[in-house]
């Protein structure tokens, strides 16, 4: 039964001030737990929350549509191969034709390194070096010859393809409008109303500073400078209420390696460097501002991890999920005839064996858990053991290393399982975030990973206490274009120079990192946030809603 806090609650999650939001009463100590990969650790310098204060970035139209001649994933053109929306047919044609491009560049390199025998005359004139600058240019070039590119181009350049270039042009550059509400509110619920004089004038505190180096001791206190700093200036709040365990890839000054442990309140500084986030902030800061209560984070990640080795549950030690066993058969049988063709024999993969072993990331995070719930006291200065602590639920934000894991949602639903279990809270609330790299609407809830993501939300022993936030209408597609301008106008011109001037202020890693955008991070981690407050106030997953309006 619904009750009027979970209205409210439910208003407040879509309101545009973070002022409007009601809050959610609890007496206990509020713990949640947050795991995932490398964007779970977090990778979001904080100064690229200055993005936030400008304009999205527009790249011109003109240099954007520029077809490059051959195959390059960051030319909008050639990205058809993946956004490609029409017959299913000729989306397997064209994963086929990526995977006979991924045989053939294997096959060349082979045949350069000599692993297939000498080189035959026949092949060609052997490439002079073997570095990408030679190899990468040589590779595409027998693609092309091979016609591998030419039947790409005809697929996705044929009236069969509803999302052409020009269509996902239009789609980039208007998407902030969309989600314009939310930009607002995080902007001043984060910010304030801080502008980009009073960012230069945080850069400038931090060279006094001298914030250039990792610190390698007293790192708390490093953190907390470095926060109050960002506070002074441009308003980024410290939580009141709200503190933080992490574990792992965290800079801290207990534990080594990749195993460092560090705790204190929420601020800035618990992603990867006292100077990054991921989306425990956001988070958090959700939870500080729409819960009226203690609540205390335990983080654990560790980047390049996947469900199906690291995170694999101990239930699924030596069991196959149904998805796995097919899996696993059909590459057999695959297997078995290349073995024919080729005049070998084949190498068949066995049913897994129960190790008897904790996996990768199990074994490092569930020793965190047991010492966090053995004494919570220790971690958060509200708890009252009178009162007593309840699991108020989990955040999960991983699945880069899965991609093309067809048991992916298999293998999440026994992962909740087992966590819910371990804690002892069966009904406990579960938010995973997708991977918004598939930025497009049409893609952004499909694939092994984010479909799998919802295969778990609407699985018949989760229903109701599982949500998926959907990160993709935050990633900054934008900046994918960016680079493309940077790579392709020339040097020195307007284009050019507009392009690295966005780049340096609103970029701080890799695509796959969400190109480190603070303000991605904040967007995503917020909306994580407002997603398990939801749940915890009784409220039904938000995506249920989403995907009854794409009529799925």
């Amino acid at each position: 039964m619904k009750t009027s806090m979970t209205v409210c609650l439910m208003a407040g999650l879509l309101a545009v001030t973070a002022s409007a939001e009601p809050k959610l009463k609890k007496e206990k100590l509020q713990i949640v737990f947050l795991m995932g990969q490398s964007n779970m650790v977090g990778l979001a310098d904080m100064s690229t929350a200055r993005y936030l204060t400008e304009d999205p970035y527009v790249a011109p139209r003109e240099i954007i549509a520029q077809k490059s001649p051959t195959f390059d994933w960051s030319n909008l053109y050639w990205q058809g191969i993946r956004t490609f929306k029409g017959p299913q047919k000729y989306k397997d044609q064209l994963n086929g034709l990526y995977e006979e491009r991924a045989l053939s560049r294997m096959k060349w390199r082979q045949r350069v390194n000599g692993t297939r025998g000498p080189w035959k005359e026949e092949w060609g004139k052997k490439p002079e070096g073997k570095g990408r600058g030679v190899m990468y240019p040589y590779l595409d070039k027998k693609a092309e010859e091979e016609g591998i590119y030419q039947r790409m181009d005809e697929i996705i350049g044929s009236p069969e393809n509803k999302f052409t270039m020009d269509v996902a042009y239009k789609e980039i550059i208007n998407r902030e409008k969309e989600i314009a509400d939310e930009v607002a509110m995080v902007r001043s619920f984060y910010l304030g109303d801080a502008k980009t004089e009073d960012f230069d004038a945080f850069e400038a505190a931090l060279k006094e500073a001298d914030f250039s180096k990792k610190p390698t001791e007293n790192v708390e206190d490093a953190r907390a400078k470095y926060a109050q700093l960002a506070q002074k200036h441009f308003n980024l709040p410290i939580a009141k209420d709200t503190r933080i365990f992490a574990h792992g890839h965290v800079t801290g000054s207990e534990g080594e390696k990749n195993q460092y442990t560090t705790y204190g309140p929420l601020s800035v500084g618990y992603g990867g460097g006292i100077t990054t986030i991921g989306p425990e902030y956001g988070v958090g800061m959700a939870l500080d501002r729409m819960v009226d209560g203690p609540v205390l984070l335990v983080k654990c990640s560790w980047g390049n991890t996947a469900i199906k080795e690291a995170w694999r549950p101990p239930s699924l030690d030596g069991v196959e999920t149904p998805a796995e066993k097919a899996q696993r058969e059909a590459w057999n049988e695959s297997e078995v005839e290349r073995a024919k063709q080729e005049g070998r024999e084949p190498k068949i993969t066995p049913a897994p064996t129960k190790s008897e072993k904790l996996s990768y990331c199990w074994g490092m995070t569930l020793p965190q858990i047991d010492l966090v719930l053995a004494d919570p006291g220790k971690f958060h200065p509200d708890y009252d053991p009178e009162v007593g602590y309840e699991v108020a639920g989990m955040v999960w934000f991983q699945g880069y290393s899965d991609q093309g894991n067809q048991a992916y949602g298999e293998q999440l639903v026994e992962l909740i399982k087992f966590m819910r279990n371990k804690v002892n809270t069966p009904d406990m609330p579960f938010v995973a975030a997708t991977l918004g790299m598939p930025a497009y609407k049409h893609m952004a809830l499909e694939g092994d990973v984010n479909g799998g993501m919802v295969y778990a939300s609407r699985h018949a022993d989760m229903k109701g206490t599982v949500d998926v936030v959907n990160t993709a209408p935050y990633f900054p597609l934008e900046l994918d274009l960016a680079y493309t301008v940077r790579d392709s106008a020339e040097k020195d011109s307007p284009e050019y120079e507009k392009a690295i001037s966005v780049l340096k202020v609103a970029s701080s890693n890799k695509g796959f990192h969400y190109h480190g955008s603070a303000k991605c991070f904040l967007l995503m981690g917020d909306a994580m946030g407002r997603s398990l407050v939801n749940l915890m106030a009784g409220g039904e997953p938000m995506i249920h809603e989403q995907l009854k309006a794409q009529g799925e």
